[in-house]
């Protein structure tokens, strides 16, 4: 990649540009050490990360990285690197500027004695558990490298950030909300079918997969849509308990949400409940 430095923002940071004139924010250790506007960037991949910057956007990161210390930018680099390959998909280029950020005001808020409790610590724990694992190796880094402890709240905070950044191509995303819906859901299927469900079973993962998606589309309005009356009917009779559940459901969420299901994902639902029951 032919790339040439712009500017050094410091040792682990440069702006630079392409062949075709455009913009982007090179991170690394030591990439700006002794570097130049004019030089070119060494070519060292398996140190470096790429984010390219829309004009709109670069004056807010370029001052969000002149006053960020060297430190967090390289321990983000190293908890970016980890989360790519262990989720092997594409990951929205935000991430490096909101975890960096993140990062710094976690450590600030430390040393300030602040402590910021997060409530969906185990709903994130249960239900997106490769992102919570990223977030316990976030933390064990950042303690060695900065010789701290963080509380362990901060796990479930950064598997926040990661599970955002998953979702690029929804518009708002917001995984925080998206989780409490989630729980609100399996919280109620779980007291109506009095804690019967097998957490460890295929179905249980299925259904909990199952209403992860279902959250996004309700939340982002992207609702499955089709009307099916003779299969609605259908389940209605074959399965009455887990209909009955799903109908809970509808009638909990128009009250919560003031948001409306659809009948093709209430059929999904009453399937998905029904594997649970036995």
């Amino acid at each position: 990649m032919d790339l040439t430095i712009k500017k050094v923002l410091n040792s682990s940071v440069v702006l630079a540009t392409d062949a075709q004139d455009a913009e982007l924010i090179i991170l690394g250790k030591g990439i700006g050490y002794g570097k130049k506007p004019g030089m070119q960037v060494e070519d060292d991949i398996g140190n470096q990360w790429f984010v390219p910057v829309a004009a709109p956007q670069l004056k807010q990161i370029m001052a969000l990285l002149e006053e960020m210390p060297n430190e967090v930018i390289e321990v983000t680099g190293q908890i970016n690197q980890y989360a790519r390959q262990q989720l092997k998909q594409k990951l929205n280029a935000g991430l490096t500027f909101t975890l960096m950020d993140h990062i710094n005001f976690a450590l600030q808020r430390l040393s300030n004695g602040m402590h910021i409790q997060n409530k969906l610590y185990w709903e994130v724990q249960n239900y997106y558990p490769e992102e919570f694992r990223i977030g316990e190796f976030a933390v064990r880094l950042i303690n060695e490298k900065f010789s701290v402890t963080l509380p362990k709240e901060e796990i479930a905070n950064i598997a926040f950030h990661i599970i955002n950044a998953e979702k690029e191509g929804i518009n708002d995303y917001d995984s925080m909300k998206v989780t409490a819906l989630v729980d609100d859901v399996v919280s109620l299927i779980r007291y109506q079918v009095k804690n019967k469900i097998q957490t460890g079973s295929i179905s249980y993962q299925r259904l909990i997969t199952h209403i992860k998606f279902f959250a996004e589309r309700l939340l982002s309005n992207q609702q499955l849509t089709g009307s099916d009356a003779f299969m609605n009917q259908h389940l209605r009779q074959k399965y009455p308990e887990a209909t009955q559940i799903a109908d809970l459901i509808v009638k909990f969420i128009d009250r919560k949400y003031q948001l409306t299901i659809t009948e093709e994902e209430l059929i999904y639902l009453i399937v998905h409940i029904e594997r649970n029951q036995h």
